[in-house]
C-alpha cells in the first residue's frame, strides 16, 4: 500500500501532525534554552519547551485512545520536517528564535484549517493547544527589544524571515494536502492568503517588514 494512502483516518493522522509540530518546538526551544546567555531566557525557554512536550504527550495519549500509535504516525511526516530543518539552519540564537516565530506561526495557522475536520474531543484538545500563545508572546517580546536596539540585527532577521516564510509555506502546503490526512486541498489553498497576511502582521509587530 502506498505511503500516501489514508491509513490512519483523518483524526489520528491530523493529531499526529500537530504532535510532531509540538515535538519539533520542544527540541528547538530546549536547544535555545541551552544556548541562551541570560538566565531568565534559559528558564523561560526551558519552561516553554516542557509545555510543548506535555502537549506532545497529551496528543499521543489521545491518538492511542483512537487505536493508533503516535510515534508511528509521526514518522510519516518526519521527512518533510527534516528537509525544512536542513534548509533553514539558524546561524545563531536570534535566528533560531526567529525560525520558531515564523515557522510555528505559519504552521499553527495551517493547523487550524486541518483541525476543523476533527471530531470531539480531538478538536477541543487541538484548539486548546493552538490557542496557547505563551511561546509566541515570549519570542515576540524578546525579539522586539533586541531588534529595536540593533539595526544590523533587524536587517539580518528581516532577510532571514523572508527565507523562512518562502521555505515554510511550500512545505506546509505539501504537508496539509498529503492524502494521508484526507484534508480538502481547496480548503488549504484558500487559507494561504490569510496565512500570509497573518505572517505579515506578526513581522510588523517585531518592527520588521515581511
Amino acid at each position: 500500500m502506498p505511503d500516501s494512502a489514508p491509513l490512519a483516518g483523518n483524526n489520528a493522522a491530523t493529531l499526529a501532525l500537530l504532535a510532531f509540530g509540538e515535538l519539533t518546538a520542544f527540541e528547538r526551544m530546549a536547544t535555545n534554552a541551552t544556548t541562551a546567555v541570560h538566565m531568565d531566557d534559559k528558564v523561560t525557554l526551558a519552561r516553554l519547551a516542557s509545555l510543548s512536550f506535555a502537549n506532545f504527550e497529551e496528543l499521543s495519549q489521545h491518538i492511542s485512545r483512537l487505536g493508533q500509535d503516535a510515534v508511528e504516525l509521526c514518522q510519516h511526516f518526519e521527512p518533510t520536517f527534516t528537509v525544512l530543518a536542513e534548509r533553514t539552519r539558524p546561524r545563531d540564537w536570534h535566528e533560531s528564535l526567529m525560525k520558531g516565530f515564523v515557522f510555528d506561526g505559519i504552521m499553527n495557522d495551517f493547523y487550524r484549517t486541518a483541525v476543523d475536520e476533527l471530531s470531539e474531543p480531538g478538536y477541543s484538545l487541538a484548539i486548546t493547544i493552538l490557542d496557547d500563545t505563551r511561546a509566541t508572546e515570549y519570542v515576540r517580546n524578546r525579539l522586539t527589544i533586541d531588534v529595536a536596539a540593533d539595526s544590523q540585527l533587524a536587517s539580518r532577521l528581516a532577510l532571514w524571515g523572508r527565507k523562512l516564510v518562502a521555505e515554510t509555506l511550500g512545505r506546509a502546503r505539501n504537508l496539509l494536502t498529503d492524502p494521508f490526512l484526507g484534508i480538502d486541498e481547496d480548503l488549504v489553498v484558500a487559507s494561504i492568503p490569510a496565512v500570509t497576511a497573518n505572517h505579515s502582521k506578526r513581522m510588523s509587530a517585531l518592527g520588521l517588514v515581511a
